[in-house]
This record gives C-alpha cells, sequence and structure tokens, in this order.
C-alpha cells in the first residue's frame, strides 16, 4: 500500500499532469508538473484529526519559503465532516489572504457539484488512502496563474457550479487582500 505523499505524488503524476481530452489535451493542473520535478512542493502527512489544525498552521509557515510553490497538508484520520473543514478553511483564508497565502480544502467524501465535472472523473488512478486535504498557496501567485489560464480559454469547459466553487471562490477572498494593500 501506497502512503499519503505517494498517492498525492501519484495522483500529481497520473492525474494532474497528463493531457485531458475533457479539457481539450491540456492538463489538469498546467502547472503541478513543474512544482512535482523541480520539488517547489512541501507534503504533511498527519494520522489523527486532532494534529490537522496544527498541521495546516505549519503549513501555512513552510509556503513563506521562498522556495515553495505548494504545501499540501494531509490527515489520514477523516473524522472532520465536510462542512467543519470548509468552514476551518474559510477562517483560515480570512485571515491569512492578507499576507498572500490562500487555503484549498479537499475532503475524500465531498461530491458537491450539481454538474458533472467530466475532467475530475478517472478510471486510471486512484488512491490507496482516503484523507482530508488541504492545499497552501501564495495568493497572488494563484491568481496571475489562474488569469493567464482564463486567457487561454483553460476555463471554458468547466461546469459553472464547479468554476464558481473553485476559481470565484477564491477570487471572493480578494477584497481580504486588497484591503491590506490600499491601508499600507
Amino acid at each position: 500500500m501506497r502512503s499519503i505523499t505517494e498517492d498525492i505524488l501519484q495522483w500529481s503524476e497520473k492525474f494532474l499532469e497528463p493531457k485531458n481530452e475533457s479539457l481539450g489535451n491540456v492538463p489538469v493542473c498546467p502547472y503541478a508538473r513543474m512544482a512535482r520535478l523541480k520539488k517547489t512542493y512541501a507534503i504533511t502527512e498527519c494520522y489523527k484529526s486532532e494534529e490537522f489544525l496544527d498541521k495546516i498552521i505549519e503549513g501555512i509557515e513552510q509556503i513563506k519559503s521562498p522556495d515553495k510553490q505548494i504545501v499540501i497538508v494531509a490527515c489520514s484520520e477523516v473524522d472532520w465532516e465536510i462542512d467543519e473543514l470548509n468552514a476551518v478553511i474559510h477562517t483560515l483564508n480570512v485571515l491569512h489572504v492578507p499576507q498572500d497565502i490562500y487555503l484549498m480544502a479537499s475532503h475524500p467524501y465531498d461530491e458537491e457539484e450539481d454538474e458533472p465535472v467530466d475532467f475530475l472523473e478517472t478510471e486510471s488512478w486512484s488512491p490507496d488512502n482516503d484523507f482530508m486535504m488541504v492545499l497552501i498557496q501564495n495568493f497572488d501567485e494563484l491568481e496571475k496563474a489562474s488569469d493567464n489560464l482564463r486567457k487561454t480559454g483553460y476555463y471554458d469547459s468547466w461546469p459553472s457550479d464547479y468554476y464558481g466553487g473553485t476559481v470565484l471562490k477564491r477570487q471572493s477572498y480578494r477584497r481580504y487582500r486588497d484591503g491590506l494593500k490600499k491601508s499600507r
């Protein structure tokens, strides 16, 4: 059985990085391959949900390193409810987006989308482990990369509710970042 870290790296290599037909033969994440190859990522595993928040806070500190593009914190004890995880991440975003840090939650039992998201479906890969995961990135970098993708038409084939739950949700935090910039 693979470790959580091995699952995440294999998810990147076998799912996020290859060309995806549903997206017009571009990768699900066009930036994942370089981050993996250049090792500009950090992955932290924890096994008890009571440790998860502390590990996320440590991940927030890690992303401040100039050699990190993404920090992933994963917890194998999946006893937080989906709404609980989302509420914690929302609160952390309100606090940390002004500091140029954005968090995105992933819960193994969350199937929130009303519309099918074809590019997220795969039969070629599945994890060995169930785990909650938080991806931590620099907000401004993520916004710039997302805007570059938008200009290429990358998001054109995304279902509207998935686009809303990812891109528009992230953009909704911009007011916290912009508010800090204006007050300086």
